[in-house]
């Protein structure tokens, strides 16, 4: 590897299927995922969502469903057994910010995140939360959302770190209604000024053209210290680029992003390991990129 990247230590869990397809995976599908991360270096992983819509990995009272089998435990006890840290991510509507329910969105997951530690906090590698919610810049309320969810976090576990994943609001994701890498960074600034209950922050790198990225993870890390938040890096293993949603990425694209997020994050983890990057994967050319990777590192 050159001395300049930095690796990818880090993977989103992502089996409330929205727009990647499931794998339909049984627990020996996922032990065999876990041992391949564990080869590469991935010490940590993180539900995207403990829910979205009408689905939950688990049975949950909170939001009505009885799902067949309790993915959040078989999760907690696999990453347990092997020293992994696992943050928990909370539920998603996925329709307060059309409807301008945000303030039932809160309480919705005031509820579900209590029912989850309940249920789930005694387990070792429960390491912290994953706010799901995510934005580009101050909108909808996200602000209000991060801020609550936040601190209702360390409010039933003052010491577990809570983490967020944002988008850059780039050309390539907005055209001419972007803004600017200072302004993105004026933006998050307000957007967080006063919230003092985030511990890390990775934003999501395929958001931004690569010729870009430098310039949005300088004025990230720039906000971030000023807020006292650890930025980390979301190097996304999938591309953006080609006319289907979506294949893994090129792996020559993949190790511009970890030289360049080298110069501004502390930890890289990516979107996501399963689907775009594992030898399990019903992707070929995530087969292909896991080797790479592989001798990449010099293993």
């Amino acid at each position: 590897m050159d001395p300049k990247a930095l690796p990818i230590t880090g993977t989103f869990l992502n089996e409330v299927t929205f727009d990647i397809p499931s794998q339909n995976w049984g627990p020996e599908d996922w032990r065999a995922d876990f041992d391949a991360m564990q080869a590469i270096g991935i010490d940590t992983v993180i539900i995207i969502k403990g829910g979205l819509r009408h689905e939950t990995i688990f049975p949950s009272k909170a939001i009505g469903t009885n799902p067949p089998f309790d993915l959040a435990k078989f999760f907690l006890e696999e990453t347990a057994q092997r020293k992994m840290h696992l943050y928990f991510g909370n539920y998603d509507s996925w329709e307060w910010a059309a409807k301008g329910t945000w303030k039932e969105e809160i309480q919705i997951n005031k509820r579900f995140m209590k029912e989850i530690w309940d249920h789930y906090g005694s387990y070792p590698s429960f390491t912290g939360w994953y706010l799901t919610h995510e934005t580009s810049h101050r909108r909808f309320h996200f602000r209000e959302i991060y801020k609550e969810l936040s601190e209702y976090a360390k409010k039933i576990t003052p010491r577990k770190p809570v983490l967020i994943s944002p988008f850059y609001p780039s050309k390539k994701i907005y055209g001419d209604e972007a803004l600017a890498p200072e302004e993105f960074g004026d933006n998050w600034r307000q957007m967080l000024k006063g919230v003092h209950t985030i511990d890390y922050a990775a934003f999501q790198d395929g958001t931004a053209r690569l010729n870009e990225l430098g310039s949005y993870l300088h004025q990230a890390k720039l906000v971030m210290d000023e807020l006292g938040i650890e930025l980390w890096n979301n190097v996304e293993t999938f591309t953006r680029e080609m006319p289907i949603k979506f294949p893994p990425i090129d792996f020559r694209e993949l190790r511009e992003k970890l030289i360049i997020s080298a110069k501004y994050a502390t930890k890289n983890i990516t979107f996501e390991f399963s689907h775009f990057m594992s030898p399990n994967s019903c992707y070929l050319a995530a087969r292909n990129l896991y080797q790479r990777y592989r001798e990449y590192l010099k293993l």
